[in-house]
This record gives C-alpha cells, structure tokens and sequence, in this order.
C-alpha cells in the first residue's frame, strides 16, 4: 500500500505529456546534445515534454565523438518518435556507417542509443531492464580489474600489480583480473611481464580468489598459447581475454583450440556482424561487449541472442563505474547467457566522476543491484555537467 502511494504521488507531478507518453507510447526527440568530461563521455536527449535521458558513450577521442553528435547525427532522429528504437538506430548507424564500423561513429551511436532507453524508461515510469526483455537475476556478481599500465609509460612492477589484487579482494571482489597493457610494448615483449605478475598476485591473494589474464591483444599466436598453458597449469588462471589482435580470428580459434582454458574477446568490436565473426571464425568461450562501443543497448540485445543461439557466455567489459555500469546492469539483467561475474572498475577508482551525480549505483562487497527505478537508474546534475564540459 505504501508502495501504491508512493506512486500516486510522483505521478500526480508527472506533466501531462509524460502521462500521454506512459499510456500511449508517444513522445517526440527535441534535442540530442553531447558534453565531453573529464575521464567521461555524456550524452542528453531531451523529450518535447522536458523529460530528460542520459548515456554514456565511448570515451576515447572524447571530443571527436561529441563533434560527430552534436553536429551531424542529432538533426538525424530529432523530432522522431522517442519509442522508435530500431528505425532510428538504423537511421543513425547509416548515416555514420562510411566513418567506419567501429571507434568514433559506434562510440557516438552508444551514447544516443543509451540515452534513449534511459528517456524510454523515465517517460513510461520503468526501469530500462523491464522494457527490454524482463530481467532473469536481481543482482550482478561482479569481478574486480586493473590494469598494469600507470600512464605516461610506467607500468606496475609485480609487487605493485600484487597490492593492486590485494586491494581489490579486501573490497570483497572474489575473482580478479590484471590488465597487461601489452600492446603499449609491442607484441611478445622480450621481457613479458604476464607471468610475473600473474605469479606475484597468486602468492598475495592465495587459491580461493579466481584470476583472469588479459594480455590486451599483445601476443602472436605462438606466444600465446605458451603463456596460456603456463596460466593455466601453473597458476589456474580460468579466463584468458583478448589474447590476440582482434582482426585475428583465425589466430584467436587456434589459441582456443589449444587451451583448456576459457577465451574471451570482444571489448573492441560493434555491431551484430562484428560478434558473429567473432564467435563463428574466433571461436571464443565468451563475449566482451560493451555497450558504450558497439551500439548501445539495442544493438546489445542483438549481440546477446547471437550469444543465446552459439550457447557462449557474456561477461561485459566495464571499465567505468557511472552511467556505464547502470546501463550494464539493466543489460545483464535481462540476458539470459549473462550469469558469470562481470567486469568492475573496483569502488575506490574514478571516485571524482560522481560529482555528476546525484546518487549512485554501488557495490555491496562483489555484488551490484539491478536498479528499480525509471530508466537507467542514475540522476545526472546537469548544472555540473554543463559547467565541467570541455566540449
């Protein structure tokens, strides 16, 4: 009964058009605006009843893909109907198809696309797992990850990389993967890092904490197949990620053809097309999408019924702990292949991006709770956004 009330009243400041959008699915995209952050990639879509959306999109050339948003693809799908989703990721998708399949128009793409399922979400007064399938667990175990690479080209010496795993198993994290950063080096280092590092976390967290290694596409086949069978055997590594270039898929099916171990890839890669090659040439175990890369929640839920019908496991790359991870916890919630632990930046990292917030989605030791109320779950404050943006 509370619950009820507690719904009568929000609704009773509800204007009127959002009231109309909730009973009849129809609401018109007013505006479509980017805002480039420090460390964060935001996009706004504005309903024509006021009601705002937000998505993350990719972050990596920040400022080209707000550019490519703000002057090009958001005169594409304003003033279309808010609920056409599938007509107006295609509208958007073609329209920046010739900018390649990948990187800048995909990254683009995912924030627009996020930020309408968000809107979608808020206009009908659900959240965004319920409008995308319905959701098969309440909660998300979640794995914690770093990476060895300390910028301005330091890399984390074994001991560091030790501390770094120590810290994300007293924060609760029970399976923890290191980020080689290998292809800053060069592909097979002369000096790899992998098994020292991979040695020196082992002996700090003892056998009951799970690992995963990600060498970053950094290895020749060879390589890795030699330095997979040393995780495996030596150290019972369970998941070797992205152990190749990502355009060798002939390459990465030998690796999994040689390994006992689980293989995982797909961080780097969009759209449907992308992932099927992935899965039918590669032959990974499990699929990294992300949906700040490869389309968004949409394109997503293509990607997650290739998975259902190859029978592979999804394990989201999630390197961000804001909009990004919301968005993947609707995400996971709703796909059925999506029950392995999921990528975390960890509680204590990229702390400063939650002064953009007006609450947050957090962590109970490895566990993540699958948000319950309209949209993606996070309420962004646009005043801070508006006076941070570089762009």
């Amino acid at each position: 009964m509370q619950r009820r009330h507690l719904l009568t009243a929000a609704f009773a400041v509800v204007p009127f058009a959002r009231l109309f959008a909730a009973e009849r699915g129809q609401a018109k995209i007013a505006e479509i605006r980017a805002f480039t952050l420090p460390k964060l990639n935001l996009v706004q879509v504005i309903a024509d009843d006021g009601t705002q959306g937000w998505g993350e999109a990719g972050h990596e050339g920040a400022d080209s893909v707000a550019q490519l948003i703000n002057t090009r693809l958001d005169s594409r799908i304003e003033g279309r109907d808010v609920f056409d989703a599938e007509p107006s990721w295609d509208r958007l998708y073609w329209e920046a198809d010739e900018l390649g399949p990948s990187g800048i128009a995909a990254f683009a793409l995912s924030g627009i696309d996020n930020a309408l399922w968000d809107l979608r979400g808020k206009l009908l007064g659900k959240p965004v797992w319920a409008l995308i399938g319905g959701k098969y667990r309440d909660e998300i175990e979640c794995y914690g990850s770093f990476s060895r690479d300390a910028g301005e080209g330091r890399f984390l010496t074994p001991d560091e990389c030790a501390e770094r795993a120590v810290a994300l198993a007293n924060q609760g994290f029970r399976t923890i993967k290191l980020r080689l950063g290998l292809r800053e080096e060069g592909r097979d280092p002369v000096d790899d890092p992998m098994l020292p590092c991979m040695r020196a976390i082992r002996r700090a967290v003892g056998d009951a904490i799970t690992l995963y290694a990600d060498p970053s596409e950094g290895y020749s086949v060879s390589r890795a197949i030699r330095i997979g069978r040393a995780l495996q055997d030596e150290l019972n590594v369970q998941v070797f990620e992205s152990p190749v270039a990502q355009y060798n898929l002939d390459g990465l099916r030998q690796v999994c053809d040689a390994l006992d171990m689980q293989v995982a890839a797909g961080e780097y890669l969009a759209t449907r097309w992308q992932f099927r090659d992935l899965i039918v040439r590669g032959g990974v175990d499990v699929i990294n999408p992300d949906l700040a890369v490869h389309g968004g929640i949409t394109e997503g839920k293509k990607i997650a019924a290739l998975a259902e019908a190859f029978d592979r496991d999804i394990a989201v790359h999630n390197a961000r702990p804001t909009l990004l991870t919301a968005a993947h916890a609707h995400y996971l919630a709703s796909c059925r292949t999506a029950g392995r632990p999921q990528e975390h930046p960890g509680a204590e990292r990229l702390l400063e991006l939650w002064q953009y917030f007006e609450n947050r989605i957090v962590l109970n030791g490895n566990r993540l709770r699958v948000p319950d109320v309209p949209g993606i779950g996070l309420l962004v404050d646009e005043k801070a956004v508006r006076k941070a943006a570089l762009s």
